[in-house]
């Protein structure tokens, strides 16, 4: 059976295997942690079937009609997309709180022009780590196969005019074609190679948004491309060996879901597994095998019918789980999940019997592909408007929620210091700086100006502020608990003449031991803080050096390469921190902040008449933050140390918003207008329990 030239009920059965394993993964069914491979599965057998027509039309015609090409891609893809990012628009703004609305704006944008995998990409920052997830996070696979469908099509025209150019076999059918397919071998070859060498580097050294981008997909696509451009070698294996790669390539696919996780590099050199098993489904599949062997597991109608859905149910299936996920406070059980899932089947059906056949078989949009091209057009114009009108929505009450403080009155824990009580939760507010909508972008300006170093670097970055002339040096050293009090540290600067430098990176305290991050070894941390020592005591050592930290957990020894110090977290804090001191360097410590259990501007914004609900207990936030572990650390080392906890918590509980000011950005990062309003409370504790000198 040549690629792409008749109905393959086996590769429908494929289509729900693939479908099956994301939506369980997306249940949360401990037993699939690798469900997500079903995407890869979808990548194979799109770029076999897309490049079969291709293929057969090429060879027909000697030439690519683009237009019906993408008229066809649109009747298929779009209407149902369409339905669902206007789902997704309207419910955001009626269920969803505000925190949410110009994140998903921008989403429904991106996926209205697919390039929302490249969104998506730009925001796996440390920073973004704990923010909800999107509802349109699953579009990111229909933006990367639209953007292989867009260079793979264009590439084929160009071989197809390399493969006529100076041909002495026109008038030799057999002999152009022969010609044809092995320019379009070449073809493949010039995708497959260098995105999959891309891809496993990639992979490797930039996971998050390597998930994402589209030049660490190509290669999946490209293999179902190259199946249906050898499927005249392929179609002649044995058939024992067609069975043999029909049942294992379902093994090798069931494998990867069972066996990866989210921890699992991906994809990289992982995703040969689904890649290939799909592919070898696909293969075995050919010459009248579709229904026999191991396809006949494939074949059965319930199977078929899901493979039908699969297009729907995938669109679907996700929005409705974080819907409600929302609604079951951030954490779906596995069985109201589950629950979802099955729902999921009722707009998938509507919308594949209502939506998907109709548009795809409307006779008038077939007649000229024209017509399609511009329901095209007019269906991306309508997306990009819901999401424009989401975006909108969130900056027009933001505005009406941010108030300016007025005459140098008091705010956040300026109010604290005059009336101690203002620390205790409080139910509601007058107004609230920054506005929830603005958290995530209320950052020190070192992030803004370069100097902070990201997961993936190991490279010393440093910003000066205060004054940069003075001979008076004082380094804030660490992660992003260290970055998050430089605001309050460049006002004490600039008032005390200090030459204040930074020195930090995402999740990496100043430490002499391993620690790890995201499950594994964290390498680039370990060979910073090697790089960090060495500036810090050369020739230009700071005369003295802020530290802060958040948690971490140490990494086994069993886990590193045995050149790699290992030990307890507060061991390697203070290890760290004595040997700056034995520089002749002073060191002062300001214990970790609390950590709350829970995203406080969604809070904020779910509960804005109900403040207390988002605090936390005073207890709980200390102890899950890296207080203990400095304090440890610094009764190991002699080292001063400046504790403001009281300016964030009760005696009982720790408070979302402290005078009118939002006191965090996420779960436990500060907001850099609260940061500032610490300035006089930070610039008293180091004076009473530091050796930083202070001009009087």
């Amino acid at each position: 059976m040549k690629a792409g030239s008749g109905f393959r009920p086996d590769i429908q059965g494929l289509r729900a295997i693939a479908v099956g394993l994301v939506l369980l993964y997306h249940a949360g069914v401990t037993w699939l942690p690798g469900g997500y491979v079903g995407v890869d599965v979808f990548f194979v057998i799109s770029g076999f079937l897309i490049t079969g027509m291709l293929v057969r039309q090429s060879l027909e015609k000697g030439r690519i009609d683009l237009a019906d090409f993408y008229a066809r891609r649109i009747r298929r893809i779009l209407p149902a997309a369409t339905i669902v990012l206007v789902f997704v628009a309207i419910f955001t703004l009626v269920l969803l709180p505000r925190t949410r609305w110009e994140s998903i704006g921008t989403e429904i944008v991106g996926s209205a022009l697919y390039v929302v995998n490249w969104v998506f990409a730009d925001g796996t920052d440390y920073l973004d780590a704990g923010s909800a997830a999107s509802p349109l996070q699953h579009f990111w696979t229909l933006a990367v196969e639209e953007q292989f469908y867009i260079v793979w099509p264009a590439l084929i025209m160009g071989l197809l005019w390399l493969a006529q150019l100076g041909s002495k076999h026109r008038a030799d059918p057999d002999a152009q074609s022969a010609r044809i397919h092995r320019f379009l071998q070449i073809g493949v070859g010039l995708v497959i190679i260098p995105s999959g060498i891309w891809s496993i580097y990639y992979t490797q050294t930039n996971p998050a948004p390597a998930y994402f981008v589209t030049t660490t997909r190509l290669w999946e696509m490209a293999i179902g491309a190259a199946i249906a451009i050898f499927v005249v070698h392929l179609e002649k294996i044995p058939q024992k060996l067609g069975y043999i790669l029909q049942g294992g390539g379902l093994v090798a696919i069931l494998a990867a879901g069972v066996f990866f996780t989210d921890a699992t590099s991906f994809p990289g050199y992982a995703a040969l597994l689904p890649t290939l098993g799909a592919a070898g489904v696909i293969i075995g599949g050919m010459s009248g095998r579709a229904t026999e062997g191991f396809a006949v597991v494939l074949n059965v109608r319930p199977m078929r019918w899901v493979g039908d859905l699969s297009y729907s149910l995938y669109l679907w299936h996700w929005p409705l789980i974080v819907f409600a996920t929302y609604f079951f406070d951030a954490t779906l059980p596995v069985w109201a999940g589950l629950v979802v899932v099955v729902l999921a089947v009722v707009p998938s059906w509507l919308s594949y019997q209502y939506v998907e056949q109709p548009f795809r078989d409307w006779q008038r949009l077939k007649e000229k592909s024209v017509r399609a091209l511009r329901a095209g057009g007019g269906l991306m114009v309508t997306t990009a408007a819901c999401g424009l009108i989401v975006l909108v929505s969130s900056y027009v009450l933001a505005q009406q929620n941010t108030s300016t403080t007025a005459g140098g009155e008091p705010q956040g824990a300026e109010v604290v210091e005059q009336e101690p009580d203002a620390v205790e939760p409080v139910k509601k507010a007058e107004s609230i700086n920054p506005d929830v909508t603005e958290a995530q972008e209320d950052l020190a300006v070192a992030y803004e100006d370069g100097c902070h170093v990201d997961q993936v670097e190991s490279g010393v970055k440093s910003c000066v502020y205060g004054n940069e002339d003075s001979d008076y040096v004082v380094a804030v050293v660490g992660d992003s608990h260290a970055t998050h009090w430089v605001p309050a540290l460049e006002k004490i600067a600039e008032e005390h003449d200090w030459r204040l430098e930074t020195y930090t990176k995402s999740a990496c305290a100043l430490n002499s031991v391993a620690v790890n991050y995201q499950g594994s070894f964290y390498e680039s941390c370990y060979d910073w803080n090697q790089q960090v020592m060495k500036e810090l005591v050369g020739a230009d050592a700071p005369d003295h050096v802020v530290v802060s930290a958040a948690s971490y957990p140490a990494a086994e020894s069993t886990d590193v390469p045995k050149d790699v110090n290992t030990g307890e977290i507060p061991e390697g804090l203070a290890d760290a921190w004595t040997k700056l001191q034995d520089e002749g360097m002073g060191v002062t410590a300001i214990l970790d902040t609390p950590r709350l259990d829970f995203d406080v501007p969604e809070c904020v914004a779910k509960h804005p008449d109900e403040l207390t609900e988002c605090s936390e207990n005073r207890s709980a936030a200390l102890e899950a933050s890296a207080y203990g572990d400095m304090q440890q650390a610094a009764e190991t080392s002699a080292t001063d140390t400046v504790d403001l906890s009281d300016m964030f918590c009760s005696s009982d509980s720790c408070s979302a918003v402290i005078g009118d000011v939002l006191v965090w950005r996420d779960q436990h990062h500060m907001t850099a207008t609260y940061s500032e309003s610490l300035t006089n409370s930070l610039q008293q504790e180091l004076r009473a329990e530091s050796s930083l000198k202070f001009v009087e």
